[in-house]
């Protein structure tokens, strides 16, 4: 090899790096909008609803001895409706349910709404829509969620700013999580 083709090869390395360098370090728009985001994200163990009924003395007498109950209960798992408000207007609404076959599993929310950047007024409404349920020891240790969650908050929102609503275990309740903004 020749110093020439030697010193070629360093020119065109060193112009293959500064080319890297530039696009490493060139701006671009991921998120071209002005809008900002209001991302729902949460997973919560939907409450139990039990229908209980009384057997009557012949229904007993019919069954043998090992498997007479007094009391027979069906149940299914919740359902919840999720309404989000912005300024008072609908932004979304939708019927939420568990996960799975007989619908018995976690329910996982997970939903992105694009906001206008300025000051406003979320809302965020998380209701049973189902029969009262009868109380079990998961529900009385706060396993599943509660039958009615609300939050409303004002916030001045950034333009492409991402918040966060998200359901707080240990508080039982929605919280909204934003980044710490600096400039």
């Amino acid at each position: 090899m020749t110093t020439l083709e030697r010193a070629a090869g360093a020119v065109i390395s060193v112009a293959a790096m500064a080319v890297v360098v530039i696009c490493a370090n060139a701006p671009i728009t991921v998120h071209g909008s002005e809008r900002a985001i209001l991302r729902l994200a949460w997973s919560v163990r939907p409450e139990r609803v039990e229908r209980c009924r009384q057997q009557s003395e012949d229904e007993l007498a019919r069954l043998p001895a090992h498997m007479r109950q007094p009391v027979i209960c069906e149940g299914t798992s919740a359902q919840y409706r999720l309404t989000v408000l912005h300024d008072g207007v609908v932004a979304a609404e939708q019927r939420v349910h568990g996960g799975g076959l007989r619908q018995d599993r976690r329910i996982y929310v997970f939903q992105e709404l694009p906001l206008r950047p300025g000051d406003g007024t979320i809302e965020v409404r998380f209701d049973r829509i189902d029969g009262q349920a009868e109380r079990n020891e998961r529900q009385a240790a706060g396993e599943t969620v509660p039958a009615h969650l609300t939050l409303t908050q004002r916030l001045r929102i950034r333009p492409r700013e991402v918040v966060l609503v998200t359901y707080a275990q240990e508080r039982q309740a929605l919280a909204v999580i934003r980044a710490s903004v600096t400039n």
